[in-house]
């Protein structure tokens, strides 16, 4: 029979996959979906702090992802009209920041010229943002058995004083269940 920590472990490790599946192919709407059912299961295993900054690293993932994907169908549609690669060729402007910000679009990106100490719109076709990696931060939570702080997620998030302060609570609450099962009548957990 399979256990909760086992089952929780097979869970987490098949996120992981799923995470990697979708970075590597544009056809992802079924992966997102078996993904975002994967995240509704519980992992008791898991501190509830480490559940709540995963899920929202998971769904910060996904919302770039939405926009890479509205990028990625731009770029289609551009190969489609001129019937060439659109990485092929690069335009700078020369405009004010406030021009700049209003003019921005998904083929566009600034970019910063040292000769004349000026930010410049440059029109490209190449991908600002890339699927690559897009999951680097939650597929770094998913440890051995249960979510963990890695040192991506400590990056950004900083140190994790709540779930210390979780665990010890935790911890503290599980030694207080042992004490009384132990006066009571049953001495055969203690």
């Amino acid at each position: 029979m399979v256990t909760s920590q086992e089952r929780q472990k097979a869970n987490l490790a098949k996120m992981k996959r799923i995470m990697e599946e979708i970075e590597s192919t544009t056809d992802d709407s079924d992966l997102i979906a078996e993904l975002q059912e994967y995240l509704r299961k519980p992992y008791s295993l898991s501190l509830k702090w480490h559940m709540i900054v995963f899920k929202s690293e998971v769904d910060r993932s996904l919302w770039y992802l939405e926009d890479i994907r509205k990028e990625e169908i731009e770029i289609e549609k551009m190969k489609r009209r001129k019937g060439k690669d659109p990485n092929e060729e690069l335009n700078q402007v020369n405009c004010k920041f406030s021009e700049a910000v209003s003019a921005f679009k998904l083929d566009h990106q600034m970019v910063y010229d040292q000769k004349t100490n000026k930010y410049k719109l440059s029109k490209s076709g190449i991908s600002r943002t890339t699927r690559e990696n897009i999951f680097a931060i939650p597929k770094s939570m998913i440890g051995d058995d249960k979510l963990q702080w890695s040192e991506a997620v400590k990056q950004k998030w900083g140190e994790d004083t709540i779930g210390q302060t979780e665990s010890l609570e935790r911890d503290l609450y599980n030694q207080k269940s042992l004490r009384v099962a132990c006066n009571s009548e049953d001495k055969t957990i203690c």
